[in-house]
């Protein structure tokens, strides 16, 4: 790759008296808060169904045939909760198209439930579904709140521009139970009155962990009653989190930077987050990334580097025993994400490299980037003393610069 003749580290991250492209994707704290908001009413009613059917005995109902026909007691039925995703990551930005781009909050809804003996939940994964999209349709009608059916979970469209979803989880009665007692010891609390610190605990205190193979994700299509899989999104949550402490900071902000492109790029669709990240911390792994904490331009373009070939290759999930891939895409999708990785590794090389024009830099950046990338010439920097010399015009001719919702920076 040719070397870096220009460093537009402050464009990228800036500092606290100028303006950045990390400044200007970030999700800004009135959504983060409107989206707390809702999922603490949402939750709320979901809690409250759930009590209710404990309470009118109504458990059996929500059964799988299988657990009905082993002549079991009714099931247990508690409910708790746990953010995941990009904001529990902290790598949530704000998308670049909105609408159809939208913000989002991840919250897993985890029962505890009775199991069969061959592990699986005696609750039936259509069943969990119908009583969490029940419990919540009065409050979003009043809200004016939509519900929306995916696959694997329920998702609450607050607006055009944000919305959440409820990924649904079984636990095993005895798995929980153990969970709790540790918690108690730990800090004395209980899984309801710790809720809003188990992110944090659950970082200090690997005790406080499921074993994963006892986490199941419920699905609704398979069968009349839906399905259930293995999943623990705690597990690569905490491998991310591993990688943050071992690259520090600046891999969290690459892989904001990166999801930042995604969106720009991609109306819809697009690389997924968690195959995006997974792929940057390789980058950091595998050693493509030598750049220090005070060079994320650098390092932009090292990632970028790497990224079409990364993107070619099956990108496997990190903490799955058998080998899984995050990048399933068909021929077509695969073609077109390259072909972007591809442009982007152009661009961002052309604007830091083979020339001594600050303007040119800031250009080529908003070509990749998006106007969020600040006009601003004045924070980039040439390695060398700007020759005295008259660029020609195909040199600083650009593309036309394709405009996002949002135009301004910061």
């Amino acid at each position: 790759m040719t070397a870096s003749t220009m460093n537009a580290h402050a464009l990228f991250v800036g500092a606290n008296t100028s303006e950045s492209y990390h400044q200007a994707i970030l999700l800004p704290d009135r959504t983060r808060r409107v989206l707390l908001q809702a999922d603490r009413k949402l939750r709320t009613a979901i809690r409250s169904a759930a009590q209710d059917a404990v309470r009118y005995g109504k458990q059996m109902g929500l059964a799988t045939n299988a657990y009905r026909a082993a002549k079991q007691s009714p099931p247990s039925l508690e409910v708790r909760f746990l953010l995941q995703g990009g904001l529990a990551y902290d790598t949530a930005v704000e998308p670049a198209l909105m609408p159809p781009q939208q913000s989002d909050r991840d919250t897993g809804v985890y029962v505890k439930t009775s199991f069969l003996s061959r592990q699986e939940p005696g609750l039936a994964a259509k069943t969990f579904f119908k009583l969490v999209e029940d419990a919540i349709r009065p409050l979003c009608n009043a809200e004016g709140w939509t519900i929306k059916e995916k696959n694997t979970c329920v998702r609450v469209e607050l607006n055009q521009h944000m919305h959440i979803d409820f990924p649904l989880y079984a636990i095993p009665d005895d798995a929980f139970e153990a969970l709790e007692n540790s918690l108690q010891d730990i800090a004395g609390e209980t899984l309801v009155t710790a809720s809003s610190r188990m992110m944090t605990l659950m970082d200090r205190h690997r005790t406080l962990r499921i074993p994963s193979d006892r986490i199941m994700l419920a699905i609704r299509e398979n069968g009349d009653e839906g399905s259930w899989i293995q999943s623990d999104p705690r597990s690569l949550h905490d491998w991310f989190e591993e990688q943050f402490r071992r690259y520090g900071p600046q891999l969290r902000r690459q892989s904001r930077y990166f999801k930042g492109w995604r969106d720009f790029e991609f109306e819809k669709g697009g690389p997924s987050s968690v195959a995006l990240m997974v792929c940057i911390a390789n980058c950091y792994r595998e050693g493509f990334v030598t750049a220090d904490e005070g060079r994320d331009d650098l390092a932009f373009l090292q990632v970028a580097g790497a990224l079409p070939r990364l993107l070619d290759k099956p990108i496997l999930n990190p903490v799955l025993d058998v080998p899984s891939a995050l990048n399933d895409w068909d021929d077509l999708e695969r073609s077109r994400y390259q072909n972007a990785a591809n442009a982007l590794r152009g661009s961002v090389s052309e604007a830091l490299s083979g020339h001594y024009l600050q303007e040119l830099t800031v250009k080529r950046l908003q070509g990749a980037l998006g106007a969020r990338v600040p006009n601003r010439p004045d924070l980039v920097k040439a390695h060398t003393k700007v020759p005295e010399i008259s660029a020609p015009a195909a040199i600083v001719s650009t593309a036309p610069l394709r405009t996002t919702a949002r135009t301004t920076s910061g």
